[in-house]
């Protein structure tokens, strides 16, 4: 076996309780694991797991045959979809997760597949629902007369400052766009529609 690791997160710095009984749960599991191998991440579980340095700073050190121990899934991550990613990327390196309170261990064999199967379904059953909600939240707003995108920079007022300081000669399109805090193309386009 290869180096044993644990990984443990709680959403605030004032949650010290937490990261206590998670340390002495994974201490309790195995013997063997050193409390220095342990990372502790006092971050939201929402935040991709990019945006937790202990975590990516553990992620990048595993290797094959190594161990991480986790007291339950919901301290790696809440999205089932980066969930899905980190215990991916952990059997990528050849190492195995242990959620010792859920009793889910990643190493081989049908119980692995099995949940990595089930957390892509539910990654995608996730992905379905954020989708569905996104395009009819849409639609609801299109009903309702509001415009959808980004805010456009050339307003009418826009339109007719530009066009005032472009009748004057002494005003260069490098100071009006300053002044305006436009950029070029939006100058031009202010132009287009007073033609």
């Amino acid at each position: 076996m290869g180096k044993r690791f644990g990984y443990v997160r709680t959403s605030t710095a004032d949650q010290h309780n937490g990261i206590d009984v998670q340390i002495e749960a994974l201490l309790a599991n195995d013997n063997q694991l050193d409390r220095r191998d342990i990372f502790v991440e006092q971050v939201s579980g929402g935040l991709h797991h990019t945006k937790r340095p202990k975590l990516h700073q553990l992620l990048a050190q595993l290797t094959d045959t190594d161990v991480v121990y986790i007291y339950r899934t919901d301290r790696l991550g809440r999205s089932t979809s980066d969930l899905l990613t980190i215990v991916e990327k952990i059997k990528g390196a050849g190492a195995r997760l242990v959620s010792i309170t859920d009793g889910i261990d990643t190493g081989t064999g049908m119980v692995a597949d099995m949940f990595l199967t089930l957390l892509s379904v539910v990654a995608q059953y996730e992905r379905s629902l954020i989708s569905d909600r996104t395009k009819s939240s849409l639609r609801v707003l299109k009903e309702r007369g509001v415009e959808l995108g980004r805010p456009r920079k050339v307003t009418p007022v826009i339109i007719r400052q530009v066009q005032a300081m472009h009748d004057d000669p002494e005003v260069s399109v490098k100071d009006v766009c300053a002044s305006l805090g436009i950029s070029r193309s939006s100058y031009y386009q202010a132009l287009r529609h007073t033609a």
